[in-house]
């Protein structure tokens, strides 16, 4: 063979030899590129289910949505849920052929691959179809590559597959982002508009389509002109599509951006009440791995959006007159705003910088911007308001504090159920129950004066009434309504154990721990104004507890029930009893220390309660009923040593009183609540005598007679004379014997 040939022959199998490997390295890349696009396609399970985070809605009785819960804030909705013009204006501006292709525009993306490599792209660029950017918002990455690309294509065909057009368009619209952190066109709707949006007219669908070419650029909230600009070029191709005609284009395109903008971070209608649910659902085991963050939930509470609005609003209106009332009369003692300075996180952080403690105190004494904002937060007006109905525990209306601030976490602490404080005389309606469920009459006299309890250390303790007064012989009737301290400590010492109080103020919904001493009597054990509220609303429902209920049932996205509360209540006390006490109540609101109900508000419904005041005016608090709603009021400060100054405006008759009598008296204005005045049920076995104040015997010719109730056996013993003569006249008494006297301030 010739030397070329064997030459050419060698050149043509090395040519043949690099073909090959080539060629198998081609294979080999192709292999690879194929292996890596499929890997990353989603599976036939996640195309049929595809799931995105949605926010949890809690909503009130009566249909308000109060607040969400959310990682994005997104509520899914079906497209008849969504308005046709908000459709319109998609498919106007992203995909025009959107129901004649198959996921894919095979021009669009022709023209779009010529456009990339003319222009040497490295990053792919436009002819994304809606069912494209649906799978890329779905399963893939935001990355602008070619296998990225591979990917959208194959999965937009399988999308198409899967689901109809409609279906599709639900699930984008309900997927994209609009700015502001909402996600999904319902938020959108909500958060720009306030409004559902099924209600979106042709120019606010046009701005909401707008937000998606760039939600920064074109969010209205931040820059309305580029928004209007967008909003506009939208609105044309809505008209150039077909889908409105030139008059309607014309109007919509003069129509003004008018937002009703409520940023995610709004904290809602009722912020403290959301913010116990939320704590409530959290850790509950019901709801097994579902996250309420993500699972899109629906909850649905018992709270009156109606109510909480009055709730607010008597709020606002009465502690910016309690304030300025107090803020007159304080004065800082020096030593305490010292101790204010050592106690605050600025001092400490001082220390730990290096400085000395008598630097430290003499330039944070010198910043006077920042200790009159640290004095003001701490003499801040604090409360708690809570209404429930008493026939079925439901809360209504829930206010924690003076204010819910996002980022101020302070004031996030809940006073309704967080907070624990000495109830003061609001107390004292257990001590009475107690008595009179024994057989005691409310027109059975103790003598109103003080009396001394001598401790096993010899220390003395002697409770005194509010105003310093004493008296003669007073009915139990007269004692509660005027808030008698010595009386009511009388009553207990002869006739009741500290464990018997505690039992009947447990069986009626008091849960907090109670110190088993004489001086619970007047309230010094501290509870919590929900289980306060709940207590009282025994009284209003005939003597039944019901435990208060917050949350009636928690549905999945699909509206299937994963939770639903179960009434708990239990017979708390003898209906009988109950009246008598309910009649006592009365007599606090029309002739003791709540008439102020009656004379300054003009709330002259059926209503009964009672006032509290713990010991310098730490607190003050107000709880009363009416035969269909219960409110427990309490202000006061987070800081006990900061108090009210004057009983002229700190006591309860003023400082939480005013607040309830303005709430109910917007609830019963209201028709829409269908409150009425209705009077308290009387059990058939009551007794009903006529008897004299002064002789406290039955003369119907008496100049000043009244009804006295009797249980049927509290009239069987007032018909014996058994309760006839006085309790317990001596000055000075020794420790009952199952009961200890702790050192305790005086509660009026």
């Amino acid at each position: 063979m010739p030397h070329n040939e064997t030459q050419n022959n060698k050149k043509s199998k090395g040519r043949l030899k690099f073909a090959g490997v080539l060629i198998l390295i081609i294979i080999l890349l192709g292999a690879v590129f194929g292996f890596s696009v499929i890997r990353g396609l989603p599976s036939v399970e996640d195309l049929e289910n595809p799931n995105p985070e949605l926010a949890s809605l809690v909503y009130s009785e009566d249909g308000v949505l109060l607040h969400k819960f959310f990682l994005k804030n997104r509520t899914f909705v079906p497209l008849r849920s969504i308005s046709k013009t908000t459709t319109a204006a998609l498919i106007a501006t992203e995909d025009v052929a959107f129901y004649d292709h198959w996921g894919v525009d095979v021009r669009r993306l022709v023209l779009a691959i010529g456009e990339n490599i003319i222009k040497g792209r490295t990053r792919w660029h436009g002819a994304s179809t809606i069912t494209q950017q649906l799978a890329k918002n779905l399963f893939l990455t935001q990355e602008r590559t070619v296998t990225r690309k591979v990917k959208e294509l194959i999965t937009a065909v399988e999308l198409e597959k899967t689901y109809t057009k409609d279906e599709i368009l639900a699930l984008y619209l309900n997927t994209v982002y609009f700015g502001s952190g909402a996600y999904g066109i319902e938020a959108a709707s909500r958060t720009y508009f306030s409004k559902p949006a099924s209600q979106l007219t042709i120019a606010e669908s046009a701005t909401l389509i707008a937000t998606l070419k760039n939600p920064t650029t074109y969010d209205p909230s931040k820059d309305p002109v580029s928004s209007l600009r967008r909003r506009n070029l939208i609105i044309s191709l809505m008209e150039k599509e077909g889908f409105i005609n030139a008059k309607q284009a014309d109007r919509a395109k003069r129509t003004p951006i008018e937002l009703h903008y409520t940023p995610v971070t709004h904290q809602g209608l009722a912020p403290y009440f959301t913010e116990y649910i939320r704590q409530t659902i959290k850790p509950s085991s019901m709801l097994e791995d579902i996250n309420v963050y993500r699972d899109g939930l629906s909850i649905q509470t018992t709270l009156d959006s109606r109510m909480q609005q009055y709730a607010q609003q008597a709020v606002a209106e009465h502690l910016a007159t309690l304030q300025a009332d107090f803020d007159r009369s304080w004065t800082w003692d020096e030593s305490l705003k010292l101790q204010l300075i050592k106690e605050s996180a600025r001092f400490k952080e001082m220390l730990e910088d290096g400085y000395s403690e008598s630097e430290t105190l003499s330039r944070l004494r010198a910043d006077t911007p920042w200790l009159n904002n640290l004095l003001k937060d701490k003499t801040r007006i604090q409360v708690a308001l809570v209404a429930i109905d008493p026939s079925n525990g439901h809360v209504k209306a829930w206010v924690g504090g003076s204010n819910f601030g996002p980022d101020d976490y302070r004031y996030q602490f809940d006073h309704v159920w967080q907070a624990r404080r000495q109830p003061g005389s609001t107390f004292k309606p257990f001590v009475y129950t107690a008595a009179i469920d024994k057989g005691i009459p409310a027109s059975y006299t103790v003598l109103n004066q003080p009396i001394a309890f001598r401790g096993a250390n010899g220390s003395v303790w002697s409770p005194r009434n509010s105003d310093g007064s004493s008296g003669g012989m007073t009915t139990l009737r007269d004692a509660i309504a005027r808030s008698l301290n010595q009386v009511t400590i009388r009553l207990a010492y002869e006739f009741l154990s500290p464990s018997e109080i505690i039992s009947y103020a447990r069986r009626m919904g008091i849960g907090s721990t109670m110190q088993p001493n004489l001086s619970i009597a007047l309230g010094t054990s501290e509870v919590s104004p929900l289980e306060l509220a709940g207590a009282f609303a025994t009284f209003a429902n005939n003597g039944v507890w019901n435990e208060p209920v917050s949350i009636l049932k928690v549905e999945d996205k699909n509206g299937r029930v994963i939770s639903e509360t179960t009434p708990n209540s239990r017979f708390a006390i003898d209906p009988t009893t109950n009246y008598v006490m309910v009649s006592m109540l009365k007599g606090v609101v029309d002739r003791g220390t709540a008439v102020a109900l009656r004379a300054r508000y003009g709330f002259d419904l059926e209503a009964a309660g009672k006032t509290g005041t713990t010991q310098s005016m730490r607190d003050a608090w107000f709880a009363g009923f009416t035969p269909q709603l219960a409110a427990v009021i309490w202000t006061g400060f987070d800081d006990e040593r900061i108090h009210f100054t004057s009983m002229e405006y700190g006591q309860g008759a003023r400082a939480a009183l005013p607040i309830w009598a303005l709430f109910m008296k917007r609830c019963y204005a209201d028709p829409a609540l269908k409150l009425e005045n209705r009077y308290f049920s009387m059990p058939d076995n009551i007794v009903a005598v006529p008897v004299g104040r002064s002789s406290n015997a039955s003369d119907i010719y008496s100049n000043d007679v009244y009804v006295e109730y009797f249980t049927p056996k509290g009239f069987a013993r007032y018909q014996s004379g058994e309760f006839s003569g006085r309790v317990n006249s001596s000055g000075v008494a020794r420790t009952p014997r199952d009961s200890t006297v702790a050192p305790a301030y005086p509660q009026y």
